[in-house]
């Protein structure tokens, strides 16, 4: 009986179960969606990075002392190397790999950007047994003239075969003809890089390699295995490199893409969680008020013999079977998702490639327990309620759950908030258990903080319905009286509303607060640091040759520049960032905040500590520290110097450019940084135009003064917000959705009364006013109440940050009214459709609905 009862109230009510399934839907979609982008570019970056080395049995390298091929720099290996190891019994092919920096200009001579990707110059003499890259269209280039590009950054420049590029090398800019375009693993780029092939005689010469190559990848001859190959080679390569069999390259390929999709996915899963906590207000909302319109229905259920449990079964197997169809849906949804977030990120630089869609089983399995697990759970508590009233009592029409439990819930919510309070509290200041100890009291503590607000809100949600309607009511008359009114009388109904809104509203106000903070501490402090006039830098982040530094030494209006550096060691086991600077010339062009020694010291081969390792490790000037740098060199290096302010190089360990080259040295250096000082009394005009001038050969980086460079840092700050305010914004878009949602169950359960305020006059111009501005009601008491939420939020995570992070709050006065705004042009879209929908009710139809 009670499957029969399911599948009929479902036929009969199509609608009201539509828009229960498509609250489900929405929280699903963001979940399976997140999982469907992480194993769909995962996919498509191990097929790349597998199509790499598919024919490679055994790769020689320089030994890494720590760290891994993808977070480090290997040393270059000596050429000689290739012929050796050619002589090598079983070794069928040697080949030496070459990827040196080579950036590309476009048709109107601007550089061809990418978004951290590399920008490489290779050695191409077609395709090859022991590389995946394939030739898409023309040939191999032959000799100096001729170069190849990867399809996609042809593509993106409007390249073709036949056409003359710019290639930026190290010796000067160079023009070529392209003879042909290049691809790998079924694509036509190369995970986010640009590439130019050069002919393998003349690339060594064209990248200024040295002597030197990057890898030798070997292919065994017929009948010897990798295991055989590689024990043969060891034993004739020199101390310093080493060998692996292609089985382990291909492993170590696919193990760096899953940390680094694994990392993404987690990020994703955070942004899709933080959506399922918001459609969960809507779906239980939704349930509550689909149950709470049927209480007459199931109260003549029990009238005629159905007890409470038959009841519970009938909401229950209708939550079940909306879960499961939802639920698949929402996998559908997210592909959809998927495709929207990697538009997002490409929108920010990200450069994603296409990929075909993977929908893998763990994603199904999400979905489905998240869909049901989240829909039954919605559905339990209004079940119980509805099973419980008696059944002549509960066929009063004017009875419903309005009323029921306000003094328990405002006891439960305020005891939930205070709890929330001290578990954020714990995990923003005391810090119990370190990094995971942090995120666990500080997520524990924002989800009970938000649960606690939202059961409180319905305590006072009929007064602040009240009161934000009394504009409204005065404006526009009855329809915003009758809004005013329909927002007060339901106010359980408009707090679990207008609480999905508040999340979303609160969490951007609060990275709103923490933005708006960290951008006005770091303007401070570079305004501070930075003393130099000038700073060049490429914003790909591929770096520059060394050349341009030592050209701006003989501009005569430049009385210091100093290149800066960065690289990696290991302090006391552990991997440090390090930066390499000119020590004759950095301290009067960076401010770092020295407190001892200074930074001149660095010339006798010394190391510049931060004073947050000094304390940690219990250094001073003169205390020996022992390093050992990436190619297994060791230092014993004193300590010269410590210093404050790390903000400009943005690492906590300072050498000097001699000792980084000693250490590790490289046939082609790369600057990231460098600054310039003017002469003093130098004419301002003069002197950018002679830097502008002498950057002409040098078109990928960005010359800046003092307040562009603080302006372009600040910008790539923003950057990072509008990625994730973006991300944000899906769960402000499901809590509009949701409005959307509850307002058409609103009109769907107020039939009869709309259709009596039609008759006795009200216009359809007058109904749709009403509804609007309900929904405008409920929109703003969401926002302010995240606001009210979201910024002292934002204010207590920037007291938690370092000092050195954060040295002041700044809340953006201006974003929250843009958030009011927001909200209130969001009220009014979502109730377009709730509005239209009850304007065109017929009028006698709708007075005869029970």
């Amino acid at each position: 009986m009670v499957l029969k009862l399911t599948l009929r109230g479902l036929r009969t009510h199509p609608l009201r179960f539509a828009l229960a399934a498509f609250a489900v839907l929405l929280g699903v979609s963001f979940v399976s969606g997140a999982f469907v982008l992480t194993d769909s570019l995962r996919k498509v970056f191990d097929g790349v990075f597998t199509e790499i080395s598919k024919g490679v049995d055994v790769q020689v390298r320089s030994k890494l002392a720590f760290g891994d091929s993808f977070d480090s720099t290997r040393d270059p290996v000596a050429i000689d190397v290739v012929t050796q190891l050619q002589a090598v019994d079983g070794v069928a092919i040697a080949n030496g790999t070459l990827n040196r920096t080579a950036p590309l200009l476009d048709k109107n001579g601007k550089a061809i950007r990418t978004s951290g990707g590399p920008m490489l110059g290779v050695d191409f003499g077609g395709e090859s047994p022991l590389s995946g890259t394939k030739l898409l269209e023309g040939r191999a280039p032959k000799g100096d003239t001729e170069v190849v590009l990867d399809g996609n950054t042809a593509d993106r420049a409007d390249y073709r075969v036949g056409d003359q590029v710019t290639v930026l090398l190290d010796s000067g800019r160079r023009t070529f003809t392209i003879s042909g375009l290049i691809g790998q693993g079924g694509q036509r780029g190369f995970a986010g890089a640009t590439v130019a092939g050069f002919d393998p005689a003349v690339a060594p010469v064209l990248l200024n390699t040295g002597g030197t190559v990057d890898t030798i990848d070997l292919a065994a001859a017929d009948g010897l295995s990798e295991s055989e190959l590689l024990d043969r080679v060891e034993a004739a390569l020199p101390a310093n490199l080493e060998a692996i069999t292609g089985e382990e390259l291909r492993k170590e390929s696919t193990d760096a893409v899953g940390r680094i999709f694994t990392i993404f996915g987690n990020v994703l899963l955070g942004f899709a969680a933080v959506a399922l906590f918001v459609s969960t207000f809507i779906i239980n909302n939704t349930f509550r008020i689909i149950v709470g319109q049927r209480v007459r229905e199931l109260a003549l259920l029990r009238a005629i013999g159905a007890d409470a449990k038959q009841v519970r079964r009938l909401v229950i197997a209708e939550a079940l079977i909306i879960g499961v169809v939802a639920s698949a849906l929402g996998i559908l949804g997210g592909v959809g998702v998927a495709k929207g977030l990697i538009a997002l990120f490409n929108a920010g630089g990200a450069g994603f490639p296409d990929s075909s869609t993977v929908i893998s089983v763990r994603t199904i399995v999400a979905a489905l327990v998240v869909g049901l697990g989240v829909t039954l759970a919605s559905a339990i508590a209004p079940a119980l309620r509805a099973s419980r009233v008696p059944p002549v009592a509960a066929m009063r029409p004017e009875l419903g759950f309005e009323t029921r439990g306000s003094r328990r819930r405002l006891f439960v919510g305020g005891g939930v908030t205070v709890v929330g309070v001290v578990f954020l509290a714990l995990g923003l200041f005391v810090r119990p258990g370190g990094t995971a100890g942090t995120i666990f009291f500080s997520a524990v503590g924002a989800v009970m903080l938000f649960l606690g607000v939202a059961s409180l809100s319905a305590t006072f949600a009929k007064a602040a319905s009240l009161l934000i309607g009394a504009p409204f009511a005065k404006a526009f008359d009855v329809p915003g009286e009758l809004a005013r009114q329909n927002a007060a009388r339901a106010p359980r109904r408009t707090a679990a509303t207008a609480s999905a809104l508040m999340i979303g509203l609160a969490l951007v106000s609060t990275f709103s607060v923490v933005a708006s903070s960290v951008k006005t501490s770091f303007d401070e402090t570079l305004s501070r640091a930075v003393t130099a006039d000038y700073v060049i830098s490429d914003p790909s982040f591929n770096g520059f040759t060394p050349q341009l530094a030592d050209e701006l030494k003989a501009v005569p209006e430049i009385e210091a520049v100093s290149a800066m550096r960065l690289d990696r060691m290991q302090v006391g086991g552990d991997s440090k960032s390090v930066g390499a600077v000119d020590p004759s010339t950095f301290g009067d062009l960076v401010n770092l905040d020295v407190t001892a020694g200074a930074v001149a010291d660095l010339a006798g081969g010394g190391v510049l500590v931060h004073k947050d390792p000094v304390k940690d490790l219990g250094l001073a000037i003169g205390s020996p520290v022992d390093v050992t740098w990436q190619n297994g060199t060791t230092a014993k290096l004193p300590v010269v110097g410590i210093f404050a302010d790390a903000s400009v190089l943005g690492t906590n360990w300072i050498v000097s450019l001699d000792t980084l080259e000693a250490a590790s040295p490289t046939a082609t250096p790369r600057d990231q940084f460098v600054a310039a000082k003017l002469r003093s009394g130098a004419d301002l005009v003069t002197a950018r135009q002679a830097i502008d001038a002498l950057a002409e050969a040098y078109p990928q980086v960005d010359i800046q003064d003092q307040a562009e460079f603080r302006q372009s840092q600040l910008g790539q700050i923003n950057q990072t917000l509008v990625v994730v305010n973006g991300m944000l914004g899906l769960a402000v878009l499901i809590a509009l959705l949701g409005i959307a949602n509850t307002l058409a169950l609103s009109v769907f359960e107020r039939t009869r009364e709309l259709g009596l305020l039609r008759a006795v006059g009200m216009s359809r111009r007058q109904l749709r006013r009403t509804v609007r501005w309900e929904a405008v009601i409920v929109a703003l008491f969401g926002a302010i109440l995240g606001i009210a939420i979201g910024t002292p939020l934002g204010a207590a995570l920037c007291s938690a940050l370092p000092e050195t992070f954060v040295s002041s709050i700044t809340v953006p006065f201006g974003q929250v009214i843009g958030l009011l705004v927001i909200a209130l042009v969001a009220g009014i879209v979502a109730a377009i459709f709730p509005a239209r929908r009850a304007s065109r009710m017929n009028v006698l139809d709708a007075i005869a609905t029970e």
